[in-house]
């Protein structure tokens, strides 16, 4: 049964509503049952579990003001860990990218991917820049570029844009953004060797756009994904090869 609430302080932004049959269309029986409490805590900007709070399943989607419904990262994180989930480290990505029929995905932004990359990487972003052409649209533009930031959003053609690539979904795809993200929920010092297990802001490990990433291509089907840890700031440091 889907347990979630939100905290009455900070709580997320505003949406169009969960009654959008979009946003209701991404969830199914599979996810209701596999689905624990949590809440947005919004003045500490993270999600913490909860315990024993009903809730209609379409909230564990949002419809932004600008922008496609998507999943929120709590029920991501819950499917990837119950599922299992593949992950390799930079060493491994780059040498199964060498491999024939091996596709190694970098889904960061267009512009980003243009300014470099790693050797042998294809883009297809899970995000693209605000497409929309109405108020809420128009003042993302506005807030963001005072930021000097691009608005983005979820691509909801991501999907099909990876079929355009891989569309046989045996096929074994790497997937990686800029940082990685983890699905670990301890935090191991190096320094001192010192293991915190109970640090809230890693409750739901360290959302990534790869991660992202990798649920949205499970859910669609795909059989050999796997995660590549570290991201491309991890190959970059260790001198991986890169383009252009």
């Amino acid at each position: 049964m889907f347990n979630f609430t939100k905290k009455k302080e900070g709580a997320k932004p505003d949406t169009k509503g969960a009654a959008d049959p979009k946003a209701s269309a991404l969830i199914d029986d599979e996810l209701k049952n596999m689905m624990g409490g949590f809440i947005w805590d919004g003045s500490m900007q993270r999600w913490v579990r909860a315990k024993k709070r009903e809730v209609d399943p379409a909230q564990l989607t949002v419809t932004p003001k600008s922008g496609s419904p998507y999943t929120v990262w709590p029920v991501m994180y819950t499917y990837l860990t119950q599922k299992g989930m593949k992950s390799c480290n930079i060493d491994q990505a780059y040498a199964e990218s060498k491999k024939k029929n091996v596709v190694l995905l970098d889904v960061r932004l267009a512009k980003d991917f243009a300014k470099q990359r790693a050797e042998g990487a294809v883009n297809v972003p899970l995000f693209r820049i605000t497409a929309g052409d109405d108020k809420w649209d128009k003042i993302k533009r506005v807030v963001m570029a005072g930021l000097f930031m691009n608005a983005t959003e979820r691509d909801p053609d991501f999907v099909e844009n990876v079929r355009k690539i891989a569309p046989n979904k045996n096929t074994k795809i790497i997937v990686m953004c800029s940082i990685g993200g983890t699905l670990e929920t301890v935090i191991k010092v190096a320094s001192t060797g010192k293991v915190n297990k109970n640090d809230l802001d890693r409750t739901y490990g360290r959302e990534s756009r790869s991660l992202k990433a990798v649920y949205e291509l499970k859910r669609a089907g795909y059989k050999n994904i796997v995660h590549m840890e570290g991201g491309l700031s991890d190959w970059r440091f260790n001198g991986l090869p890169l383009e252009p």
